[in-house]
């Protein structure tokens, strides 16, 4: 049986996970700062046809106590946990001029260190198993630059290296490790930073596209995913002409 557990689990990506999930019969939690939030999240998912189960916890996933009592908990009820998605992430969406140290420190706490404390909790179970299933989602920002978004975009290249530096440590291991960098994915978070009817909102893609590509990425035991299909070729232009990447930002940044 699957037991999951999806950090930022309380609306967009993170919830569209935990519900496809849930259908599929796991038991999942789902975790996030906000209580009200999280309520109508379940109350969501349990309307969905399952034998499955769902609960919620209230906490940060940067600090070490919420951390080590979710764990606790579902351990408890259900056993190791076998499928851990990182997704909780903030952006700030300021520009480098607009950004202090503190933004950066707290976006590195929510955006990387979340997932290394998420991560080495739940780890040794998984190494005692030789299974189990890790996804850090990070973001195109993770592998190119956003001048609007200065703390998440130096925040999710942390956790990209991170990953990096996770899925080689755990090559010849049956632990599943998948690196996930979504561009324009319309969610609560993303949505006022982009203007209807702009490129960059009408190349936006659903939460449940982006789970589902995921889970097909999974079934495919893929190391990455670069999600939808203008992501790579964003990639490699950024790449190849960093300048020309540079100038075509800035004009369809809205």
């Amino acid at each position: 049986m699957t037991i999951a557990w999806v950090t930022g689990g309380g609306t967009g990506i993170g919830l569209a996970l935990a519900r496809r999930l849930y259908r599929d019969g796991a038991s999942v939690v789902i975790t996030g700062r906000r209580a009200e939030v999280l309520e109508q999240a379940v109350a969501t998912i349990r309307a969905e046809p399952s034998s499955g189960h769902i609960l919620s916890f209230v906490g940060d996933a940067s600090d070490p106590a919420h951390v080590t009592d979710v764990v606790a908990q579902i351990t408890h009820r259900w056993g190791a946990i076998t499928c851990l998605i990182n997704n909780a992430g903030v952006n700030f969406n300021h520009a480098l001029s607009d950004t202090p140290i503190e933004e950066y420190q707290r976006s590195f706490e929510i955006n990387c260190l979340a997932a290394i404390r998420t991560i080495s909790a739940v780890l040794p179970e998984m190494k005692k198993a030789n299974a189990g299933t890790l996804v850090n989602i990070s973001s195109i920002y993770g592998k190119m630059a956003s001048a609007n978004s200065a703390s998440y975009t130096v925040g999710k290249h942390a956790l990209a290296g991170y990953t990096d530096v996770l899925r080689q440590s755990l090559a010849n291991t049956g632990i599943q490790v998948l690196g996930v960098f979504p561009g324009f994915i319309q969610t609560d978070m993303t949505l006022p930073f982009v203007r209807q009817g702009s490129l960059r909102a009408r190349a936006g893609k659903t939460p449940d596209q982006l789970a589902d590509a995921i889970f097909q990425a999974l079934r495919r035991r893929k190391s990455e995913l670069y999600f939808p299909w203008y992501v790579p070729w964003a990639l490699r232009l950024h790449r190849w002409f960093p300048k020309v990447t540079d100038r075509l930002a800035d004009r369809i940044k809205r």
